[in-house]
Order: C-alpha cells, then structure tokens, then sequence
C-alpha cells in the first residue's frame, strides 16, 4: 500500500488519526461538529480580508518550521500514544474484574493527530526527495512494514467482551459484577478525563486545523509564492500550476520512486527554497491559525484544559499502573 505525502487539502494528520478498534480517547462529536462548523463558516468580512502577517521567515528545511499556534491545542505523536497507552492500562484492569483478558484497546497504527510539519507544505527535504522521490520513506522501512504497523497483542474481542466494554450486555452477572451503564469505556473516560471540560474531546482542535490550512492556501500571498514556484519549475523543465499538482502527478502511482520522480522532487524543493514557499506559507497560515484562536477562544480554552487533564491523569496511570 503506497503512503506518500500529504494531498491537497490534507494538514497532516491532523483530521484521520484513527483511534483503537473498540474506543478511543473521549471524543465529544457535539463540540466537534461546533467547532468543525465555526471553522468553515466565516463572516463575509473575514472571507474578504486577509489577515496581516508578522515577518516572513526563511524556511528552507523541516527544521526551520516551528509549531503553529493551533498546535498548542492538541497533541503530538508521543502524546497521542501516552493517552492510547494509559487508556489500555485502565480498560484492562476494569475488564479484569469481569474475567476478561482485554486487548481491544491495544493500540493499532497509531498516527500523529496534530499538524505533521514535515509534510504540512508538502515536501521541502532535498534528502528526502533525493531517496524517496515524493514517495514516504515508511515504503521504506528496514522491517518491511507500511507506515509502522503496531498490530494487537491478542485476539479480537468476542461479541459479549465488547458489550460488557461499551455498557450494552444484558445478560447475567460476570464474575459476580453487573455492568453499569456505559460499561468500562465510561470508567475509562472518565478516569482519563477527570478534572478536565465536561463535553469536550481531546481532538477537537485537530478537527478544526483544516479551516484555516485551506483559508492560508487560498491567500493571494500564498497563490502568489504558488506561481512563483511554477515559474522557476518550469525553468527547470516541469510544467506544474502548483506545488500541489507535482505531489499528486498520476506518474508517481507506482510501489518505488522513478528517475524521473526522484528529479522532479529534487527540482520542486529547489524551487520551494529559491522562492521561500514555506516561510511564506508558513506566515499566512500562522496569520489564520491566530485569527482562528482569537474568535473562538473560549472554546479552544475548554479544550486546552481537557487535553491537559488527559495528559496529566494519562501520565499518573502510565507511572503508576493504576
């Protein structure tokens, strides 16, 4: 199965981090959909005017990217899998009064839930396209995996594990125990959760990064930084309209980078740094992140506090075991 960088329209990881097979992390879908709404329903006003930059930096590798500001509201990859981890500590020891070995919050193919800056504008490492054209060195990996599989540590939970996991069996007692209402993913939840914002999930910034990522893209800075990269691309012998364009070329459709990929990576980073695409992209969409916080702040301070909570209770389950 072929990874490759992120499409048009895609921050990252930001909005498909796929969570365990039975439950995830809480996820309020109520304020999801808020936010996601407030999002992408802006005022005529805001439509029309573009938000004011501070200085444009030069950014002409990864390194040079620095977090944006919706970052601060969500979490990264080790974060992500702290919360997985202490959430499979907790379900295991609920389940464990019922008799049950649990595994169905193991975690699987964990993936990054805030903005993944490496391929947030696409690619901008010449090593990268040296070796892997616009392909992801996970095609790559030394162990023959794709994009760094975690697979299950027992067998997928039966039809009756599952309802006792989520509240619905109604059958007899268990090992001498009822199963309350919402069963041990409530438990779970709300030991995670707790001291947080009732009603709020984990994820609800990262639902929202999109908004912003296609307002920045659509800026007349950005499409301006777009065609000055498509001029020096076809100085170079490549006819693209953007840089959106050579990542999604259907001639890159196949298991290993060609020649011709590899060359034409090599020639659009070259590009990128000659006409600072990033930094300038880097400025606009930071511009829009921060207008985006400052409508919407009193959402987004309810959603600090519950990742917060989360990390803080995950952190205490992980060191302690309990």
């Amino acid at each position: 199965m072929e990874a490759r960088v992120p499409q048009a329209g895609r921050p990252g990881a930001a909005t498909r981090a796929r969570l365990p097979r039975v439950s995830g992390p809480p996820l309020a879908v109520a304020a999801a959909v808020a936010l996601l709404l407030a999002a992408g329903c802006s005022s005529p006003s805001e439509k029309a005017e573009q938000p004011k930059t501070g200085a444009i930096p030069k950014i002409s590798d990864p390194s040079g990217i620095k977090p944006l500001p919706l970052d601060a509201y969500t979490l990264n990859q080790q974060q992500y899998l702290d919360t997985l981890n202490a959430q499979r500590v907790l379900a295991r020891r609920c389940m464990t009064q019922y008799g049950i070995d649990w595994h169905g919050s193991d975690v699987i193919d964990p993936a990054p839930v805030g903005q993944k800056l490496d391929t947030l504008f696409l690619i901008i490492d010449a090593n990268r396209a040296s070796q892997y054209g616009y392909h992801s060195p996970d095609d790559h990996s030394k162990d023959g995996s794709q994009g760094g599989k975690k697979s299950g540590t027992g067998p997928d939970p039966t039809p009756v594990e599952k309802s006792v996991f989520t509240g619905t069996y109604k059958g007899p007692d268990i090992n001498g125990h009822s199963v309350p209402k919402g069963g041990c993913n409530a438990a779970v939840e709300a030991e995670l959760t707790k001291g947080g914002a009732p009603g709020v999930g984990i994820l609800d910034a990262a639902n929202v990064m999109m908004g912003p990522y296609q307002q920045s893209k659509s800026d007349s800075r950005v499409q301006d930084a777009f065609a000055a990269w498509s001029t020096c691309m076809k100085g170079k012998g490549y006819t693209y309209k953007g840089p959106d364009d050579a990542v999604n070329d259907p001639a890159w459709h196949s298991p290993q980078p060609s020649p011709t990929e590899i060359a034409t990576a090599r020639a659009d980073v070259a590009c990128k740094q000659q006409t600072n695409v990033v930094g300038i992209w880097y400025a606009v969409l930071t511009a829009y992140e921060n207008r985006y916080i400052e409508s919407h702040a009193e959402d987004l301070a309810k959603v600090k506090q519950q990742v917060d909570a989360t990390l803080r209770n995950s952190a205490t389950i992980l060191a302690t075991g309990s």
